[in-house]
């Protein structure tokens, strides 16, 4: 099956491959400096953590997961190499109106901007990744991809960090947006037309099939349901950690911007980017003896994390919150390659791009859309009830410069608080990732008839 005739050579495959990694890390770029950014917009803009949580969260998640499923659609019947293009301008274009936004609403407005153009990006891609690469080279090839949220998240915290402490904070807007656009001419002439269904053994059908007949597909497998539900859990975490890490290093830790970016960056960033490859490669690897492996890894990494951001969030000491939070970090990734090349494995050719954007939807109306906005409200919550015993709205008006001493403490409170609510989800995510496993089945077939 994979020496099936086609005019795509691997140096193309590969060629494609690594401009797809370098879409994926622009938007993880843009995504990125918003978290970084969130203090000097907090008190410019006179915010409160929940309203940072909502820009962070269901602003950019319910748009980002809900406009998945129609570009998807596209994708399915067009050309995914200029949907990829089209959408990497319009979400560049948006980051940098960011930098021009002098309220919430506008800022509210052009995030929303941002998650509509980055929600074309993933399911083409991930379709084109089935495409280019053999089932058993597609767990490291999504991992590959998906190398480009680390780097892009390390990128995006250590410059969005360094251009703010020189310009402010809509300088790093300006100057990172147009930054894509030079992706774009890329996408168009170095992704080729690739074959619909090249490594199937049944031919692509003509036409893909209606929304409906894909959510059945997936809706009868076990081993989609289990994967989705300890994805969503994982992202829940990570993506509430990740929005609010620089606010905990800044108030626990009194670091500066400067600090802030490169730190959050070693955390989101190079462990990420660790975890993300070792879990492609090493599901890959031990799947070529049981494919069980695909959910029992995973597993073993979430129940690893757990202990690890529960003390990274409680130790004095920064060098060991670093380490702690940086090994967390790294388990938390591993995920992302097997539940995908799983995804890849139920799902038909003229289904992938549909399949992967019902993930996204699932993952980020759970993970992106509650986590900020949950640690944010706990933050709020126990801070304003550590100050005076106010409310959240007050505390934010009477500690807007956190000048005073005891705002300070406070909010370090608060932003502690937030970031330990979600860590209990974690055993949760590696029940369900194990029982995932468990419905693989052994001889490489998905099982999805097991409950």
């Amino acid at each position: 099956m994979e020496t099936r005739a086609t005019s795509i050579t691997a140096r193309q495959a590969n060629a494609a491959l690594f401009v797809l990694l370098l879409t994926y890390m622009m938007s993880y770029i843009d995504r990125t400096a918003l978290g970084v950014l969130q203090e000097p917009i907090k008190r410019e803009l006179a915010l409160s953590d929940w309203q940072l949580g909502l820009l962070s969260g269901p602003v950019f998640a319910v748009l980002y997961a809900l406009m998945s499923l129609p570009i998807a659609r596209l994708a399915e019947r067009y050309s995914r190499s200029r949907l990829i293009a089209l959408c990497l301008f319009f979400w560049s274009l948006m980051t940098m109106v960011c930098g021009l936004c002098q309220s919430y609403a506008q800022l509210l407005v052009a995030r929303i901007g941002v998650s509509i153009g980055e929600a074309g990006g993933n399911p083409a891609s991930h379709s084109l990744i089935a495409d280019l690469f053999p089932p058993s080279r597609r767990g490291r090839a999504i991992s590959v991809y998906t190398f480009g949220v680390p780097v892009g998240a390390f990128l995006g915290a250590a410059l969005s960090g360094w251009l703010a402490a020189q310009w402010g904070w809509r300088a790093a807007f300006l100057i990172l947006g147009p930054a894509g656009f030079l992706l774009v001419l890329a996408v168009l002439r170095l992704i080729p037309n690739v074959p619909r269904g090249r490594f199937d053994e049944a031919p692509a059908d003509p036409d893909p099939p209606d929304v409906w007949t894909v959510l059945r597909t997936l809706g009868a497998s076990a081993v989609f349901r289990r994967f989705a539900g300890g994805a969503a859990l994982v992202v829940l975490v990570g993506y509430g950690a990740a929005a609010f890490v620089a606010p905990f290093l800044i108030r626990v830790h009194r670091l500066d911007l400067g600090e802030v970016g490169l730190i959050s960056g070693l955390i989101n960033g190079a462990a990420a980017g660790a975890g993300t490859l070792f879990g492609g490669f090493a599901a890959d690897h031990f799947a070529q003896r049981d494919r069980r492996h695909y959910g029992w890894m995973p597993a073993v990494t979430m129940a690893i994390a757990a202990p690890c951001f529960t003390a990274g969030f409680l130790v004095g000491q920064l060098w060991l919150a670093t380490a702690l939070l940086m090994l967390g970090t790294a388990c938390l990734y591993t995920y992302i390659a097997p539940t995908f090349a799983q995804v890849h494995a139920i799902a038909g050719p003229r289904m992938r791009a549909t399949a992967a954007a019902v993930l996204f939807l699932i993952i980020n109306l759970i993970g992106l859309g509650l986590g900020p906005p949950i640690i944010g409200s706990v933050s709020d919550y126990v801070a304003a009830n550590s100050f005076d015993g106010a409310a959240p709205a007050r505390f934010a008006a009477l500690c807007k410069d956190m000048a005073d001493s005891g705002c300070h403490e406070a909010a370090a409170a608060g932003i502690t608080a937030g970031m330990l609510s979600l860590c209990p989800l974690l055993p949760v995510s590696a029940l369900l990732f194990w029982l995932a496993g468990k419905a693989v089945g052994r001889d490489g077939d998905i099982d999805s008839s097991k409950a």
